[in-house]
């Protein structure tokens, strides 16, 4: 009987120590393409925002080359099974590239996501390239002007899926990074290097903070 005594205060305790060493952080998942998984070993932006934000738990969800459509069929794998607190939604870049998809086909898969993540009690940050942005007046655009209509379309669907699921927007999340293939901030793949990942990660820091501050968990 002592024996069984012993043992099972052997593994009470080693419960104890596993509850207690479990991470009990905020979780923030960053659903991305390129743009989220570039910068190279340790120069992501994730990996900026986590350096400035070590009360929070962020994870990494960026796949080069994804899409909207993408992020949604892998939404339940790659961020809810997490249980975020917080998601960033950075997706719809290769949508415009690619231009075989309509806009409104692109927004049933963002407010997909928007949606299924504020039922899962996340608070939703989306993150775009083309809004608030004078595409005749920029030093150099990234695309030709017959593009300009669709970047524009894109932009305004964000905006009203936004406001629509009372989610916060950031128009240009490299703003701060441009003109686009321009050092210091950009390296020869044609996407933001570590320094300009920490640009980006700045630009988002005070909306993901306010995210995770109001979250509705």
């Amino acid at each position: 009987m002592k024996r069984y005594f012993q043992l099972f205060t052997i593994l009470a305790a080693a419960v104890l120590l596993a509850s207690c060493a479990r991470d009990r952080r905020s979780v923030l998942v960053c659903i991305g393409d390129s743009l989220t998984s570039c910068g190279g070993p340790g120069g992501h932006y994730c990996d900026a925002l986590a350096e400035r934000m070590p009360d929070v738990r962020v994870i990494d969800a960026g796949i080069g080359g994804d899409t909207l459509d993408g992020g949604r069929k892998r939404f339940e794998k790659d961020v809810l099974a997490h249980r975020p607190n917080a998601v960033l939604i950075a997706l719809g870049a290769n949508d415009f590239w690619r231009a075989k998809r309509t806009v409104e086909e692109m927004r049933d898969d963002l407010e997909w996501m928007v949606v299924a993540a504020h039922r899962a009690g996340a608070r939703v940050v989306v993150a775009g390239c083309f809004g608030d942005r004078d595409f005749w007046n920029e030093v150099c655009t990234e695309f030709l002007p017959s593009r300009f209509p669709l970047a524009a379309a894109i932009a305004a669907m964000e905006r009203d899926v936004c406001l629509k699921q009372g989610c916060l927007y950031l128009p240009n999340l490299q703003v701060d990074v441009k003109p686009n293939r321009l050092p210091p901030y950009w390296d020869e793949t044609d996407h933001p290097n570590k320094e300009g990942n920490v640009q980006v990660a700045l630009r988002l820091l005070p909306l993901l903070r306010n995210a995770l501050e109001t979250r509705t968990k």
